[in-house]
Parts: structure tokens; sequence; C-alpha cells
């Protein structure tokens, strides 16, 4: 099978990858750290994927790579390489603690929790993408009872819209009780941890940020719920031992979005205060982001479409 995507594996090496970790691995104070990215199998040589794994592993570098996101590609694992998706990621070495699979919407449960468990593999959760290209509903809670680790993520922004963790922490938490009838199947501390320390595990970065601790970088945002997408919240009433007050940890994943970030600190170096980004011009980003669409849009020959079926730039 082929995919409009594939254009670009010419362009693609491992030598190439190698060379972009050697020369970028490490660079601004650690902070840049450069894994492979392997192609969703669709019909191609198993050795390929095999030469990825086996690279990545003698030379300790991470993995990502998208996996039965659509409900296709278990078709696919099935009929070109007679494996579950798990059997294949550990036929090709692509297994493993510093392995990130996203998606992951369409496993074989039989073999696959068992296989993410024991390799230490972590599935990278992308409800709205999934939602809103068709894919199916990750089945999060079995995974989470197997022991898999999982974070979260958003996929591009095409998938999406945004990149505002607030608003996918909000669909996980909701999403799989919708699906599977029954209030709280994951709470609101579970997506948090998704959120966090589930992503560090994810990057082997565990020891070092994730989480609030003595010795850790300083890695962290302050939120302030303040706006009536918060209402009841109120910080005082927590002091009331006798009737406490909207559990904090349920207004960060259900009230609050991206908007109520008022400072963004990493590793000790404030990149956003009082909402505002310290270290570029905001506007000139937005500029050039609508350049930028406009040239696409001009060479894909596309436009967009409103509600009526008309076309317009």
């Amino acid at each position: 099978m082929t995919d409009a995507r594939d254009r670009d594996v010419a362009s693609m090496s491992i030598d190439s990858a190698l060379a972009a970790h050697q020369t970028y691995n490490g660079a601004f104070n650690d902070r840049l750290h450069i894994w492979f990215a392997a192609g969703t199998p669709r019909g191609s040589s198993i050795t390929a994927h095999s030469a990825i794994g086996d690279t990545a592993k003698q030379h300790n570098i991470g993995i990502t790579m998208h996996c039965a996101e659509a409900p296709a590609d278990l078709t696919i694992y099935r009929t070109q390489y007679d494996r579950s998706p798990l059997e294949f990621c550990r036929t090709a070495n692509l297994t493993g603690p510093k392995t990130v699979l996203a998606h992951v919407v369409h496993p074989e449960p039989e073999t696959d929790y068992e296989i993410m468990h024991e390799s230490g593999t972590t599935v990278s959760h992308n409800p709205t993408s999934n939602c809103k290209l068709g894919s199916g509903i990750s089945p999060i809670p079995d995974m989470i009872k197997a022991g898999v680790n999982v974070a979260l993520g958003t996929d591009g922004a095409p998938c999406n819209n945004t990149y505002d963790m607030f608003r996918e922490m909000h669909l996980a938490g909701v999403l799989h009780s919708g699906v599977r009838q029954t209030a709280g199947v994951i709470n609101a501390y579970t997506v948090l941890e998704m959120a966090t320390i589930n992503g560090a595990r994810a990057l082997g970065l565990d020891a070092e940020i994730g989480s609030l601790e003595v010795g850790k970088k300083a890695d962290f945002v302050v939120v302030n719920p303040a706006w009536y997408n918060s209402a009841p919240w109120d910080s005082e009433q927590l002091e009331n031992t006798d009737v406490p007050g909207v559990d904090p940890i349920t207004v960060i994943v259900h009230s609050c979005t991206g908007s109520d970030v008022e400072t963004v600190v990493v590793d000790g170096q404030i990149l956003v205060e009082k909402g505002k980004v310290m270290r570029i011009n905001e506007s000139d980003i937005e500029k050039m982001a609508r350049q930028a669409v406009l040239g696409i849009r001009q060479r894909a020959g596309v436009g967009a479409q409103n509600n009526m079926g008309l076309h317009y730039c």
C-alpha cells in the first residue's frame, strides 16, 4: 500500500538520523534530544524497521512510531506480516523503555498489552486526533490496568487544531467514561499523571522532570484558574477542613485551558511570564504562520470549505 507521506522517504536514512543525533542531541543545555521516527508499516519489508530498531538500541537512541492508529492498520499487520501490531514491533526490535508508540487504537489485547508492559514500551494517547480523524477510541483503561505506561499527546496540528494539553487532559478524562458508560473510568489524578510524570517516564527523564521533587529540574507551569470557566473554584475554601472546596486537580484537568497558564519555567528559566512569551515576538510568529499557510494552500490548490460547500481562501 502507498501513502502520500511516503514521498519523503527517499530523503531519509539511518545515516542522516545518526548524523543529526551526533550533531544536535543534548543541545540547549540537554533540552534537545534526537530520536528515530519509524514510518507506519504499510507493507514495506520488516527488515527496514529492524534496521531502525537495531541501530537505535546500539546507540541508545529513542524510537517513536505511529502504531495501529487507523482501523485498516490492524488488517495490514495481519495480512502483510502475520503478526499483531506489537508482535511486529517486538520482532523489529522497536519495543523497549525508550519507545513511544503513538495512538495504538487497534491493538490485539491477547498479546499486545503484555508485550508493552514487559518491554516498558509507552503508549501516547491522542484522544482528540483519534476522534477528529475517525480512527476510533484507544482502549486506554485496559492498558492502564495491564500496567502499560500511558502518556498523553496531541498529534500534529492538522489532526487536532491546537497543542493545548489542558483540552487533551479533559477529553482523555471524559471520553472513556462515555464509551464504557461508567463515570470515572479514568479519574483526574490519573489523567494528570499521564500528562506529566508518565510523559517524563516515556522519555527516560522521570529522574529529572515530570514531578515537583527535591533534586529534579525546575520544570513547571503556574496556572491561575481565576476566570469564569473555573468557577466556583476558590483556593481559600481548601483550608476549610470541615467542608473542603473543589478538588484542585479536577479544576486543572476539567476546567482550565492553556490560556489559564500564567508562567512557564523550563530548567529554571522563565519562558512565559504573566501570560506573555518572553523570548520571541508572538506577533511575528502569528504573521509568519499566516504567510506559511497561504503558501501551503496555493501550492496544494486546496482551499478551506464552509458549511454551504463554497470554497474560499
